[in-house]
């Protein structure tokens, strides 16, 4: 049978450190500015797949 749950905690744990990475690379440029609006987007994607993959522990 297939499985909803297992594959939402690899998705949200995936998506989570990639966005954690890209939040880290892309709010700060290489002259060290910060950037506010891609802080905000990187930091919401980071948010939502937390979310995600606590969602798919709970449930698993």
């Amino acid at each position: 049978m297939f499985k909803l749950w297992p594959i939402m905690v690899e998705v949200g744990f995936v998506g989570w450190v990639a966005a954690t990475l890209g939040l880290i690379f892309r709010a700060f440029g290489k002259d060290n500015k910060f950037y506010a609006k891609r802080a905000l987007f990187w930091g919401c994607l980071v948010a939502a797949f937390y979310v995600i993959w606590t969602i798919g522990l709970i449930k698993t």
